[in-house]
């Protein structure tokens, strides 16, 4: 991606899912990969399964929620001379219940989703200032913000924030780092298991992981798959109330069924 032949990696989040399968492709192609996430067991055998790489997976606990991110520089500082690449991957997802929202339920997941892009930014910064050619920096955002959804009111507004937050630090970080959005449709992790409804163009989180790494070499400032689905969003984008009126008659017949 940059030209070197190996390169000093963050990603948080990397216990599972598309995490797990973007650190095994980058130690599978040579690099250095600190993982992290707050349960040990799960970054060890992720390293564990990278034995055989040609790379190195390095596991390091880290809670994104936590604000004060001294330790965690200290500790990345410890392990690395300079990062080169940040994948901020870590998230969570709760649905509202019913017509409540519930403002703990959301600060929890603003507190995964959003402030922890912002916790691991100023963890990381330190590092990347240090690398010795231009570094990137890259959120796992969601097409789920571009537009509503039923019941995902905190996750889809938490994916929203930290989408703007990317394009904002891509102006106000330019004199030394990329910074790339990343914007994926569903993809089959621990986290999606609990949704119950379709999911259209659903794809493995090794595809999801193969085609985050590939597009991040060319450093955009937004990636977004599959074309497919980011196509029908856009479209709902202008299609006035069309989608709205489709997405709450969809609403309502679930809340229907729910009471009857």
């Amino acid at each position: 991606m940059t030209g070197r032949s190996t390169m000093q990696i963050w990603i948080t989040g990397a216990g599972s899912g598309i995490g797990k399968s973007l650190a095994l492709g980058y130690a599978a192609g040579g690099h250095t990969v600190i993982i992290s996430g707050r349960t040990l067991d799960k970054l060890e055998a992720v390293r564990d399964e990278a034995d055989k790489l040609s790379g190195q997976i390095i596991p390091m606990t880290f809670d994104v929620t936590d604000d004060d991110t001294t330790d965690s520089s200290q500790q990345l500082a410890a392990l690395a001379p300079h990062l080169d690449l940040v994948i901020m991957n870590a998230g969570a997802c709760e649905y509202i219940k019913g017509q409540t929202l519930d403002p703990a339920m959301f600060r929890r997941v603003m507190d995964a989703n959003f402030f922890g892009m912002i916790n691991t930014t100023n963890a990381a910064l330190p590092l990347l200032r240090q690398a010795p050619s231009r570094p990137l920096l890259a959120g796992v955002c969601s097409l789920a913000g571009f537009i509503g959804f039923p019941r995902a009111e905190a996750y889809a507004a938490s994916k929203a924030a930290s989408r703007y937050l990317m394009h904002s630090l891509r102006i106000d970080f330019s004199d030394f780092v990329d910074v790339c959005a990343i914007n994926p449709g569903f993809v089959k992790t621990p986290m999606t298991e609990q949704n119950d409804f379709p999911m259209p163009f659903l794809m493995d989180a090794e595809e999801a992981a193969e085609r985050i790494r590939k597009g991040l070499q060319k450093r955009p400032r937004e990636l977004n798959f599959p074309r497919r689905l980011t196509f029908v969003l856009r479209l709902a984008q202008f299609s006035g109330g069309l989608w709205y009126a489709l997405m709450s008659r969809q609403r309502q017949q679930q809340l229907r069924k729910t009471s009857a």
